[in-house]
């Protein structure tokens, strides 16, 4: 009963490969006959290509930081006053000199006024002094007559009383004159002596009542705040009737046509570093650029804890879209290599290779020309943006298909729509 079962068994196992054999011969017959005239072509997958052309490749670093300007500075009133009048308003452009805020000038008026009437004393007092000096100096110049004189009237009174012409009275007499034109003498020398001192007295009196008009001016001037700078007026919350003290705040002004930025770079890189690097500026967010600028400076040591070396890059900012404090992210591009750039979006990778579809013209027996989809193995680089460069597998003029490449097979017919170059 058992050797019954299994030969059945056998039968039927050989029936079923018979009946698969002939299915395979019938499937096969149907393929291998010639298709019918008209039979549907592979549809055309609709596609965007790029034309490679020469680029440059940029060897660059990022880093981050906030912009610093030229020069920002703090306007604060050298006197204390109640404002009277605001002349600039916040953000507007101001020049040196400019006035920005004016003080109550009721007191510093006032003051000058005083000063000014000491200093008209003090100047009567010195011309007064000066006349006394001169005075007293005509006065010692007739004394001065007086003594020669009275020595002239000695000598002859000394003579004619040796010759028994006079008695020895009259020369008593020319003696005491004599004494007498001299005693004048000293007085009047004493009297410039006191005039000279007086008139400088009266100099120093004058000086220092100028000097305190020069002053009292200086503090009129002050209660005018002016611009000391040219540049930009930041905020002015001030209002008018506001008293402010010495030293406060009232805004501060801000040089933005230059601006700089301070990059740590890795003491590595030091190598690298030279004057006039171009420096990029992006935005953080968007990494669109913002401008251009340079390496002018490169510290000559090395950060001990960071191992970093301190540079700053100026940035020129003519259009102002930069602020001072305004964070961005620098690139510092060391060297540049003219290459080919492929988009990323044109690279698919099978098993660790990479490949890029290029649409390239293919003859047809009827003489017409129809394009393809070419699958090329290529050689990528670094990654610059949303391109890598290009080493091998690639040349200047190809049409790189970058849309569409899941549908994509090596000679698949293709439709190029609106052709795009790549950007160099």
């Amino acid at each position: 009963m058992l050797s019954l079962n299994m030969l059945s068994l056998s039968v039927w196992r050989s029936r079923r490969a018979l009946g698969a054999a002939l299915a395979l011969s019938f499937t096969l017959a149907a393929c291998s006959r010639p298709q019918p005239p008209g039979a549907m072509a592979p549809q055309a997958v609709p596609v965007q290509v790029q034309e490679l052309q020469p680029g440059t490749f940029e060897e660059s670093a990022d880093f981050v930081g906030a912009l610093e300007a030229e020069q920002r500075i703090e306007l604060k009133p050298q006197v204390a006053g109640r404002v009277t009048q605001i002349f600039a308003s916040s953000g507007s452009a101001v020049s040196r000199g400019q006035p920005v805020v004016q003080l109550s000038p009721d007191q510093a008026q006032a003051r000058v006024s005083a000063a000014q009437s000491g200093a008209q004393a003090a100047r009567f007092g010195r011309d007064a002094a000066q006349a006394q000096v001169e005075a007293a100096r005509a006065q010692v110049a007739r004394t001065q007559a007086d003594v020669e004189l009275a020595v002239v009237e000695y000598g002859r009174t000394e003579r004619l009383v040796a010759a028994g012409a006079l008695s020895k009275q009259d020369l008593d007499n020319a003696q005491n004159q004599l004494d007498v034109a001299r005693a004048a003498q000293r007085q009047a020398e004493d009297n410039v002596r006191a005039a000279q001192s007086q008139l400088q007295q009266a100099l120093s009196t004058f000086e220092q009542a100028q000097a305190q008009v020069d002053v009292s001016q200086e503090d009129l001037g002050f209660k005018q705040v002016v611009a000391p700078v040219t540049g930009r007026l930041g905020d002015v919350s001030l209002k008018v009737g506001d008293f402010v003290d010495v030293g406060d705040t009232l805004a501060t002004i801000t040089q933005n046509s230059e601006l700089y930025l301070r990059i740590q770079v890795p003491s590595t890189r030091a190598s690298q570093l030279r004057p006039g690097i171009p420096v990029e500026l992006l935005n953080p967010d968007t990494g669109e650029p913002l401008a251009t600028g340079s390496l002018s400076f490169i510290s000559p040591q090395v950060d001990g804890d960071g191992q970093s070396i301190l540079v700053k890059a100026r940035f020129p900012n003519e259009a102002g879209n930069l602020r001072d404090g305004q964070f961005v992210r620098a690139r510092l591009i060391w060297s540049t290599t003219a290459t080919l750039l492929v988009p990323t979006v044109a690279v698919t990778r099978v098993a660790g290779q990479s490949f890029v579809f290029v649409a390239t013209d293919q003859p047809q027996e009827d003489g017409q020309t129809i394009q393809v989809a070419t699958q090329r193995p290529v050689q990528l680089g670094q990654l610059q943006g949303n391109n890598y460069q290009v080493i091998d597998g690639l040349k200047a003029g190809d049409q790189v298909i970058v849309t569409n490449l899941l549908q994509l097979q090596d000679g698949r017919p293709v439709s190029p729509e609106e052709k795009a170059s790549a950007a160099p």
